[in-house]
């Protein structure tokens, strides 16, 4: 007879007379001995069974290696634990659904291999296919922390995504380039000073692109937030009266923000999300000249520089790039009016705006390390005097080049 295994069971599931399903799991010990159970009725057998996963979960009990959980129960719990920000539980979502649990949702979840997922990858746009292996290594790895597998099988293993038709490229091909790199130009980001001027999402823009915040960090700032501070000179030509030019010492100000709060998509306020989140960040010099413009007039030094939803901001930025209407009797509901206002710029998602920044940064010479810290990461380096890195001049050598740009 070949040797079986005795596996631990998450909780049992019985069916009732109504045709409902009751849930029961043991939480715990009496003091004389007896368990301590919990339980829930559900309308069918499968609900009954991912409520028994997802509270294991929560209660920290781990179910054994190999006890053959499906990935679909999987995403179960992984939505119920709810680690991840709305926003990304929005994305993965749609991922896992659409993508995953048809292909792989009944599977044993210790039966997944990178082969198998490389044969759904293929079948996926180049973007989706890199998405959707993000997502699926999330809950993996979820997997992996919650003890139903040993290790993520995604992790350390390389995967091919289908190559890009080079027809792609026939209509604009900068535009392609940058949507691939999540980047925009130095170009692109003059063109879209002058089409987002007055939008809702502006201030955030600003910050993003101009300081390397994170869309959740811009959505949070309020008035106190800014400032403005004087940081030097430089020599300008000035005509005189007479016509003829001298050379003059204009004042140098940036703008700079207090970056201590993020404003998620449930709109409450919360912590940075990393220990180096808390900083003070100065904008590039045209980005911070029009965020002052913005902010200044305003009275209420607690109310919010960008008052978008944090639930609606992307759908609102997303808008801004659709073709605008032809209709003449467009509608007229609250953020329609801005609608295809930024149409004719390569979209990228407000969330990618800071990637534009750092780009920036690293092409004009800051160091890895001081960049890090200008954008709230944890990376920790030796060197005593980046732990407080001089952002005002990188910030500075920044704001020239986009100055002569201009």
């Amino acid at each position: 007879m070949a040797n079986c295994t005795k596996r631990r069971r998450l909780g049992s599931v019985v069916e009732l007379p109504s045709g409902k399903h009751r849930a029961r799991i043991c939480v715990g010990y009496r003091e004389d001995g007896r368990k301590r159970t919990m339980s829930k009725t559900f309308g069918t057998k499968r609900e009954a069974e991912d409520w028994i996963v997802a509270k294991k979960v929560e209660l920290g009990q781990r179910p054994d290696i190999g006890a053959g959980i499906t990935l679909g129960r999987i995403w179960s719990a992984y939505e119920a634990d709810k680690h991840v920000s709305p926003t990304t539980l929005r994305v993965y979502k749609w991922y896992v659904e659409t993508v995953w649990l048809p292909a792989l949702g009944d599977m044993d979840v210790t039966a997944i291999r990178p082969a198998r997922v490389q044969s759904v990858l293929d079948t996926l746009t180049r973007e989706n296919a890199k998405h959707g292996k993000t997502a699926l290594s999330s809950v993996l790895s979820f997997a992996q922390q919650c003890g139903w597998i040993a290790e993520n099988p995604l992790r350390g293993h390389t995967f091919t995504y289908p190559e890009r038709d080079v027809a792609d490229y026939d209509e604009d091909p900068f535009a392609t380039i940058e949507r691939d790199r999540d980047v925009w130009s130095v170009d692109t980001v003059i063109r879209c000073m002058g089409m987002i001027r007055g939008l809702p999402l502006e201030p955030a823009w600003l910050c993003c692109v101009g300081a390397g915040l994170r869309i959740e960090e811009a959505l949070a700032l309020r008035r106190m937030d800014v400032r403005r501070i004087p940081v030097g000179t430089r020599e300008v030509a000035a005509e005189r009266p007479d016509g003829t030019l001298e050379v003059v010492q204009e004042p140098i100000h940036f703008t700079q923000v207090a970056v201590h709060a993020a404003r998620t998509g449930l709109e409450a306020r919360k912590a940075t999300k990393t220990e180096k989140g808390a900083r003070i960040v100065s904008l590039v010099e045209a980005m911070g000249d029009r965020l002052w413009e913005i902010v200044e007039p305003m009275e209420d030094r607690k109310a919010l520089i960008c008052p978008v939803s944090a639930a609606n901001q992307n759908k609102r930025w997303r808008g801004y790039f659709d073709a605008p209407s032809t209709s003449k009797h467009a509608p007229k509901k609250d953020g329609c009016n801005f609608r295809g206002r930024l149409y004719g710029l390569p979209y990228l998602p407000l969330s990618k705006m800071r990637n534009t920044h750092v780009t920036l940064m690293a092409e004009i010479g800051v160091s890895d390390s001081v960049n890090a810290l200008m954008h709230g990461h944890t990376e920790m380096v030796e060197r005593r005097h980046y732990l407080s890195p001089d952002t005002t001049s990188a910030t500075l050598q920044a704001s020239e080049r986009l100055r002569l740009v201009v």
